[in-house]
């Protein structure tokens, strides 16, 4: 018992540390570098179905490097992964500042991607079940919502600089935080841990009699692709919806730093929450949230568009944090890093088919009322689908139980 305390308490500060760097890592990336995007489009002379393709880009990018960090943890200390990963972020942000064509800025974010997936989920899940015993899911919420922290304080941070400054030397102060914060990430993280596969050894026997089936994957997939595509495609076109719909610059950088400020602390409460009602319920809850976030902001009024923010907020935080753990609950086992690897790839699929998406309506349209409206269609896809495998889910655990 002296020894699982220990281990939660020094687990907690590994915690920590993963908060920190996804503050930054995750911060600059997903928030800072959008409130660019008015200084991009006049500089280069392109359309916003244009400038969005890079989006897609990293997302793809990020998912396969996910995928590949999922093999590199049985080989790699997670923590060396880590620490490359925000120095090739410093790197890449420096060269972006000397970006002088949206085709370098493509290959750019190339490498973004791999620096986001640096410190993404797999990462996470495998530190937070080596390093606590108990209260998982809790923790995951926590150490997540160093992306919400970020995204909460860098569009307002950036904005601010950039009325002073142009956006290339606005990227080339970004590119000094990684690296500041590099030696206290190496203080924090573990400098050694057990390797993916020994560590889920121990639960992978326990997995094999509930191993889900082909249609309870097929629906999950299904849920997944709604939740990713939808909120995706609203929160990385948001900066440029709100001030479509009126909104100067600095108070669409205020409702961006909300939503991600709502989800900071969302993140926390909807880790507490399913500790203590489940997780499948607290899930499906927070999907209807963003659900009613999503159905406010495609309806393009400005007077709607902080309730739409503040649900938009609660309800992603909510299904990014629970979609992590429940696949982590589902697939569990010593092959974990790797099935978490292969879910990080569909789910930037989804989320970049979205950003392209939701630019490309409103190229074509002049509005994203169109593509909001998808994304609400298929948030109630997800929903369905996500009943539908809890209980093929529920099913299945009564059939183990009674084997």
């Amino acid at each position: 018992m002296t020894d699982a305390v220990q281990k939660d308490r020094s687990g907690w500060f590994v915690v920590l540390g993963l908060l920190l760097v996804m503050a930054v890592c995750h911060g600059i990336i997903t928030s800072a570098l959008p409130t660019l995007d008015k200084a991009l489009l006049a500089e280069l002379g392109i359309s916003r179905a244009d400038l969005k393709l890079r989006e897609s880009i990293f997302l793809l990018a990020s998912g396969c490097s996910g995928l590949a960090i999922g093999f590199l943890t049985q080989y790699l200390q997670p923590r060396t992964i880590v620490l490359s990963g925000l120095a090739l972020l410093s790197a890449t942000l420096a060269a972006y500042g000397k970006a002088t064509t949206i085709g370098q800025i493509y290959g750019l974010y190339v490498l973004l991607g791999m620096c986001y997936a640096s410190s993404h989920v797999v990462i996470v899940v495998l530190m937070v079940r080596h390093c606590l015993a108990a209260r998982q899911a809790l923790a995951i919420a926590v150490a997540l919502s160093g992306t919400s922290l970020g995204s909460a304080i860098f569009p307002n941070l950036t904005v601010a600089v950039l009325q002073e400054f142009d956006w290339r030397f606005v990227l080339l102060m970004l590119a000094i935080l990684p690296i500041a914060i590099l030696p206290v990430a190496a203080a924090l993280l573990p400098r050694r841990m057990v390797v993916a596969a020994q560590a889920g050894i121990t639960d992978a026997a326990g997995t094999l009699k509930s191993r889900p089936s082909i249609s309870a994957v097929v629906l999950l997939l299904a849920a997944i692709f709604g939740i990713f595509f939808s909120s995706t495609a609203i929160l990385l076109n948001l900066f440029l919806h709100l001030q479509d719909i009126g909104l100067s610059q600095a108070a669409a950088a205020g409702g961006l730093s909300a939503v991600f400020f709502v989800g900071l602390v969302g993140k926390v409460l909807v880790g507490a929450a399913a500790e203590r009602w489940g997780v499948y319920p607290v899930w499906t809850s927070q999907q209807l949230i963003l659900l009613c976030g999503a159905g406010l902001l495609a309806a393009a009024q400005p007077r709607l568009a902080i309730p739409g923010l503040l649900l938009l907020g609660l309800g992603w935080a909510g299904c990014y944090v629970l979609t992590q753990v429940v696949i982590a609950e589902v697939f569990g086992g010593a092959n974990l890093g790797k099935v978490a690897g292969g879910f990080i790839v569909f789910e930037a699929i989804s989320s970049g088919s979205g950003v392209w998406t939701a630019a490309a309506l409103f190229d074509a349209y002049g509005s994203y009322r169109f593509a909001f409206e998808l994304c609400c269609a298929l948030l109630t896809m997800a929903i369905v689908a996500t009943w539908l495998f809890r209980r093929q889910s529920a099913g299945l655990a009564s059939l183990a139980q009674s084997a």
